[in-house]
């Protein structure tokens, strides 16, 4: 067996019981209990998120960043950078992949995680701006790092526990970022664009990589660390720009695909539904 092999069995193993056994009991059950207490927010108050999203993109003092000097972003901009983290490679290739392994009814699995993260996703961002620091730059930071350590750790006997916690999710977020959050993406849109422009073009190879697939990687990698190395007014600036256009032709390549597909919208629902009571569906 390779050291692929091996690093592929050990990785499928940890999943199976972080993912199957703990992580999917605790994001729909945090998703549920978050739900309740806010009594099913997501739904009671359509109309005022609506409004303080969506809504708010078009009006001119959405645009607006509260300073010069106050190290913040407009709501558009917040928006943006928000949407950027969610279309993409999630929406396509991980939706695309769940319903290859689980068959049609992953799906209403993947609409009731969706409904019930929506709370959790918002929890998440109130403790972030409830607990958010300016950093030396004059710039705000927030995340679960800062309302563990203070948030948590602000409870009697709870002080060790939420620093500890505080710095492993920093620890496991600086990893996740090299997988879930860099090579999924990389890999993708480096397969995409070769398949789509350089098909035919027989290039030699580093390292058993073709320089095709090492010359889009290094691209990319200098398009990202300039926008990330710019700190958070050029990130949030970057996304105002391009995101629009891209949840645009998200929706409309959508769009596109049911309109050619209509006549089997009425057979996926059905197929939806009818899978997914099976344990291939729910795991």
């Amino acid at each position: 067996m390779s050291i692929v092999d091996q690093i592929t069995s050990v990785n499928d193993a940890i999943n199976s019981f972080v993912w199957v056994r703990i992580g999917l009991v605790l994001l729909l059950g945090t998703g549920l209990i978050t739900t309740v207490i806010t009594k099913c927010f997501q739904i009671t108050h359509l109309k005022h998120w609506w409004i303080k999203t969506i809504g708010s993109v078009f009006r001119k003092d959405t645009h607006k960043k509260l300073g010069r000097n106050s190290g913040s972003v407009s709501q558009f901009q917040a928006l943006c950078t928000a949407l950027a983290a969610t279309i993409g490679t999630g929406n396509i290739a991980g939706v695309s992949a769940a319903i290859c392994i689980g068959g049609p009814g992953a799906v209403f699995w993947m609409w009731i995680a969706a409904f019930l993260g929506m709370m959790t996703n918002f929890s998440e961002n109130i403790l972030g701006i409830y607990y958010r620091r300016r950093n030396a730059e004059g710039e705000w930071s927030g995340g679960a790092m800062y309302y563990l350590k203070d948030g948590l750790g602000s409870y009697k006997g709870c002080k060790k526990v939420g620093s500890v916690l505080a710095v492993l999710f920093s620890i496991f977020a600086i990893l996740a970022s090299f997988g879930i959050g860099n090579m999924g993406q990389i890999n993708k849109i480096t397969l995409n664009i070769k398949s789509a422009f350089f098909s035919d073009i027989s290039a030699s190879e580093i390292a058993g990589v073709s320089f095709v697939n090492w010359a889009i990687g290094f691209t990319l990698m200098i398009i990202g660390g300039f926008v990330i190395i710019g700190g958070l007014q050029r990130i949030a600036s970057f996304a105002e720009k391009v995101v629009p256009f891209m949840a645009i032709a998200y929706v409309i390549g959508s769009l596109i695909i049911m309109f050619i597909h209509i006549g089997s919208i009425g057979p996926m629902f059905a197929s939806i539904f009818k899978f997914a009571f099976g344990i291939k569906a729910a795991a």
